[in-house]
C-alpha cells in the first residue's frame, strides 16, 4: 500500500470587479486581460491583452504579471508576483485599479481528501483518463454532467483517490465500459478494447464540444429571460457575466468547425453570434450603457462593417475595433464616433 499525504490543491475563489468565478488546479493557468486568449476579460483601458495569470506552484496558487504594460499591484506596490495562501487582492493597471480578488477555497477541497490506496489505482487512473480523451470528452463535461467532480476527476487519473461505488458506474456508464470494469482494471484486468474508439474519437470529440455549446448556449438564453430591469443596479454584472459566456461559447463553437468542418458546428456558431448582437443591442439601451456596446449595437443594427462605420465616422478601422473592445481612443476619434452612433439611433 502507498500512502498519499495531504490534501489535493484547494480550489480558488477569484472575483473580478463583480464576477465571480471558480478555479481548480486542472483548469491553470487562468489568464486575465482584456481579450482572448484571456479566460477572465475586462473591459478597462488600462488593462493589457493578457495582463495578469493565475497559476499553481508547488503546493500552493500564485498570482503573476503576464508583462503587462501598466502592471499589478498589491497594497499599492507594483509585484511580479503573489503568493496565495489565504486571500489576497491585487489590482491590474494601476495602484487603485481593478480589483482582482483570489482566496483559498478550503471547502472545495475537503469532498476530494487523499486516501489510502495501492499501487494499481495510479494505472487505473491513467487508463481512465486514456479512455475520456479518446471519446472526446474534457474533465469539465464529466462535472457539467453531473458523473463526477472535475477535481476529484483529476484526483483519480493521478492515482490519489479512488473514488466511491457510485461514481464509478456513473463513469463507466459514460465511458461506455460494461459495469465493474474499473475496479476490474485494478484487479489487473486489461482494458477493454473498442476498435471503432479511434476511428471515430475526432468525430466524437468535436460532437461533444457542439453538444456542449448547445446546451451552455441555452442555459444562457434562459438567464436573458431572466435578467434584473435595466435600471437595477444588478443589470451591468449580470450582462456582463453573460457575455462574458457567449465570448466563450462563440470560441468553441469556433474551433469545433475549423477542426472537421461539421455543418451542425456552423448552425451552432450562427445561433451564438445572434444572440451576442441580440443581448448587446439591448445593454446598449440601459442607461450609461458605454460607447463599446452603443456603437457596436448601433453598427449591426445598421448593418455596417467595421470599415464601413470607419469611413463613416471619418476615423481609422482601429479607432472602431478599440472602441468597441473597450479599450481607449482619441478624444476626437470618440466624439466622432459618438455623433455617429446618434445619427444611426436617429434613422
Amino acid at each position: 500500500m502507498v500512502h498519499v499525504a495531504g490534501e489535493a490543491l484547494p480550489a480558488l475563489r477569484i472575483r473580478c470587479g463583480e464576477i465571480p468565478y471558480t478555479a481548480r488546479p486542472g483548469d491553470a493557468p487562468i489568464l486575465i486581460g482584456r481579450e482572448l486568449p484571456a479566460q477572465l476579460r475586462i473591459d478597462d483601458p488600462r488593462v493589457s491583452r493578457v495582463h495578469a495569470r493565475i497559476d499553481v506552484d508547488g503546493d500552493h496558487w500564485v498570482v503573476s504579471d503576464a508583462g503587462s504594460t501598466n502592471g499589478t499591484f498589491l497594497d499599492g506596490r507594483r509585484v511580479d508576483s503573489v503568493d496565495v495562501h489565504g486571500e489576497v487582492t491585487v489590482r491590474l493597471g494601476h495602484a487603485e485599479g481593478i480589483a482582482v480578488t483570489v482566496s483559498v477555497d478550503d471547502a472545495a477541497t475537503a469532498a476530494a481528501t487523499a486516501v489510502d490506496i495501492d499501487v494499481d489505482v495510479a494505472r487505473t487512473g491513467a487508463a481512465v483518463a486514456d479512455r475520456r480523451e479518446e471519446l472526446g470528452h474534457p474533465r469539465r463535461r464529466l462535472d457539467a454532467d453531473g458523473v463526477i467532480d472535475q477535481q476529484a476527476l483529476a484526483d483519480f487519473e493521478s492515482g490519489r483517490v479512488w473514488p466511491s461505488d457510485d461514481v464509478l458506474a456513473r463513469l463507466e456508464q459514460f465511458l461506455k465500459w460494461p459495469p465493474g470494469t474499473i475496479a476490474a482494471v485494478r484487479a489487473g484486468k486489461p482494458v477493454p478494447e473498442d476498435e471503432s474508439t479511434e476511428i471515430l474519437s475526432d468525430t466524437v470529440q468535436v460532437a461533444v464540444m457542439v453538444d456542449a455549446a448547445d446546451i451552455a448556449l441555452a442555459n444562457v438564453k434562459a438567464k436573458m429571460k431572466t435578467a434584473p430591469p435595466q435600471h437595477d443596479s444588478a443589470y451591468e454584472e449580470y450582462v456582463s457575466a453573460l457575455l462574458f459566456d457567449l465570448r466563450g461559447l462563440e470560441t468553441m463553437a469556433r474551433n469545433a468547425g475549423r477542426t472537421t468542418h461539421r455543418p451542425d458546428a456552423a448552425v451552432v456558431l450562427s445561433d451564438i453570434r445572434r444572440t451576442y448582437n441580440d443581448l448587446m443591442v439591448r445593454a446598449a439601451r440601459a442607461p450609461g450603457a458605454p460607447l463599446s456596446r452603443r456603437l457596436y449595437a448601433a453598427r449591426h443594427t445598421a448593418e455596417l462593417t467595421v470599415e464601413e462605420t470607419a469611413d463613416a465616422a471619418g476615423v481609422s478601422v482601429d479607432a472602431v475595433t478599440d472602441a468597441e473592445a473597450g479599450q481607449f481612443v482619441d478624444a476626437g476619434e470618440a466624439a466622432a464616433l459618438e455623433a455617429l452612433v446618434r445619427r444611426l439611433a436617429a434613422r
